[in-house]
């Protein structure tokens, strides 16, 4: 298996020492791929290149009457940021070697450190309550996992519920034990998520969690606590349907 970075912006030379890349490969509940949509419309962002490979989908996205690949990198490069985003979920079979893409293009550019973020469905998880519940959230706290000594201070700095214990898989996975080995910073962000649906009021935690991260990044939050209350309704209804079915039954 091959996957490919394709540079849109050939000829220049890409400043990003020091930086910080955001993994917004689709994983539970979406989270890290509507948190990414979001945080890439801040002012001074842009598509850079294409992640492609002859494993992916046939797939054009069409926006705005323009075609483009569903996987992609966009690059802040006022802020130093960097974004890998997908349309699409990785085959599991790929995702090993996906996150090494991303870790070696973070090393080539001297980036200092890769955020991910993964949901869980677990309503007893270790995921608690904050009395500081910015933007309208709910008071859910965020666990997170670092991959060095400085990313576990980052992480306490931060007031992210350091993970004890447990298990996390895909994607953000790799980049954790990988950077673990090579020194290379990593931060997976943790949140509940609802099954079976794109989860927007876990990926406004996230988003809100990378914006404490890297400063000057924005999104509109309100937007995503929106869609979450649609996705909530709905999901409610279909419940009480099938309460209503069951007891007729």
């Amino acid at each position: 298996m091959s996957i490919e970075i394709r540079n849109i912006k050939k000829g220049r030379k890409l400043n990003m020492k020091g930086g910080i890349v955001v993994d917004g490969f689709p994983s539970t509940g979406l989270v890290n791929a509507i948190a990414s949509e979001c945080l890439i419309r801040s002012s001074g962002t842009e598509l850079y290149a294409i992640v492609d490979s002859p494993e992916f989908p046939s797939l054009s996205i069409i926006s705005n009457s323009t075609p483009r690949f569903p996987a992609r990198l966009h690059v802040n490069e006022g802020l130093k940021v960097a974004f890998f985003v997908s349309e699409f979920n990785i085959h599991p079979a790929m995702q090993s070697t996906l996150a090494r893409t991303i870790l070696k293009w973070a090393l080539q550019n001297e980036c200092k450190m890769i955020i991910s973020a993964a949901g869980i469905v677990n309503n007893e998880s270790e995921v608690g309550k904050s009395n500081d519940a910015p933007n309208g959230l709910e008071e859910q706290a965020i666990l997170a996992v670092g991959s060095t000594p400085s990313t576990a201070k980052i992480i306490k700095e931060n007031g992210f519920i350091p993970l004890r214990s447990g298990s996390i898989g895909g994607i953000p996975a790799t980049l954790l034990n990988e950077g673990s080995l090579t020194g290379q910073g990593v931060i997976v962000l943790i949140v509940n998520t609802i099954l079976d649906a794109p989860d927007f009021r876990a990926a406004a935690l996230i988003s809100d969690a990378v914006i404490k991260l890297i400063p000057g990044l924005s999104c509109d939050v309100g937007s995503l606590l929106g869609e979450a209350q649609v996705i909530e309704s709905k999901m409610k209804q279909i419940r009480d349907n099938h309460k209503k079915s069951s007891y007729i039954a």
